[in-house]
C-alpha cells in the first residue's frame, strides 16, 4: 500500500511539474500588436484578426515568434468571402482558394509581398476544382493538404523527394483529401459545407526531431510528417491566404 501511495505521489508530482512548466501565450486581437501585415488587407475588429482583401493571391501577415524546441499553435479560422473569381465560376462549382501557416520563417519581407519566407515550411490547405487545373496541374486539383519548402523569399515549391515518398507513398507532398475522406463516406459537397463553419487549427512542432503533427478538425486524430529540424527553427511565423477572406481568433502558443 505504501509503495502504491508513493508511486501515485510521484505520478502526481510529474504531472504537476509538466503542467507548471508549460508556457501558454494567448494572443488577444484587441489591436494588431506584434503582427506585421504584409500583402493583403489585414485589420483587427471585434477581437478577431481579418484578411479582407480580394483576390489577394499572396496575402500574408508575420509575427516574430521564437520557434525552437517543442511548441503547439492553436487558433480558430473562419471563412468570410472569396474562393472564386466570378459569379459564373461560382455557379459552375469552380473554386480556388487556400490558407496556411508558414513555420520557421527567416528574414521575411516585412510589410511587403513575397512568394516564400526565407528558409521555412508552409503547411497549406488548397481547394481547386477548376478543370484547367485538372488538365495542367493535377497535383493541385481537388482539396489538398500540402507542404511547401521555401528556400528564399522568391523560391518556394512543393516538398518532394524520396523522403516524402517513404512517408506518404508519393513523391510530392500533396495529399488529395477528397479521395482520402471518400473512404469514410465524405463527399465534396460535405467538405465544402464544412469550410463555411469555424474550424480549429492545431499544429504541434518539434524542432528537435523535425516532427510536425496537424490535428484533424473533424476527429481526434493527428497526422504527422517528418521535416528538416534545421529549417523548422526560425524567428517568424506567418498566416497566409490565397483568394480568400478569413478571420482568426483564439490564437494560442503553448510550449
Amino acid at each position: 500500500m505504501k509503495k502504491m501511495i508513493a508511486l501515485a505521489g510521484i505520478i502526481l508530482l510529474a504531472v504537476t511539474l509538466t503542467l507548471s512548466a508549460q508556457s501558454v501565450e494567448q494572443v488577444r486581437f484587441a489591436s494588431m500588436g506584434d503582427w506585421v501585415p504584409g500583402s493583403g488587407n489585414w485589420e483587427v475588429s471585434g477581437g478577431r484578426l481579418l484578411q479582407t482583401g480580394l483576390p489577394a493571391p499572396l496575402a500574408r501577415i508575420d509575427r516574430r515568434t521564437d520557434q525552437r524546441g517543442v511548441y503547439e499553435i492553436d487558433f480558430i479560422i473562419r471563412y468570410v468571402d472569396g474562393g472564386f473569381y466570378s459569379e459564373q465560376e461560382l455557379m459552375n462549382g469552380e473554386y480556388h482558394a487556400g490558407f496556411g501557416i508558414q513555420l520557421g520563417g527567416t528574414s521575411p519581407v516585412l510589410g511587403g509581398r513575397s512568394w516564400g519566407v526565407g528558409q521555412s515550411y508552409l503547411i497549406w490547405l488548397n481547394l481547386d476544382t477548376r478543370l484547367s487545373t485538372l488538365r495542367n496541374s493535377p497535383e493541385h486539383f481537388g482539396f489538398r493538404a500540402q507542404v511547401y519548402e521555401s528556400r528564399s523569399n522568391t523560391s518556394m515549391n512543393l516538398l518532394s523527394g524520396s523522403a516524402v515518398e517513404q512517408q506518404i507513398g508519393q513523391p510530392l507532398a500533396s495529399l488529395d483529401l477528397f479521395a482520402a475522406l471518400s473512404e469514410f463516406g465524405w463527399s465534396e459537397s460535405d467538405l465544402i459545407a464544412y469550410l463555411d463553419t469555424p474550424v480549429r487549427v492545431n499544429v504541434r512542432v518539434n524542432t528537435n526531431t523535425g516532427e510536425v503533427g496537424v490535428l484533424d478538425p473533424t476527429a481526434p486524430i493527428r497526422y504527422f510528417i517528418q521535416l528538416d529540424p534545421r529549417i523548422l527553427r526560425g524567428d517568424y511565423l506567418s498566416l497566409r491566404t490565397n483568394n480568400l477572406s478569413t478571420s482568426y481568433a483564439n490564437f494560442t502558443i503553448r510550449r
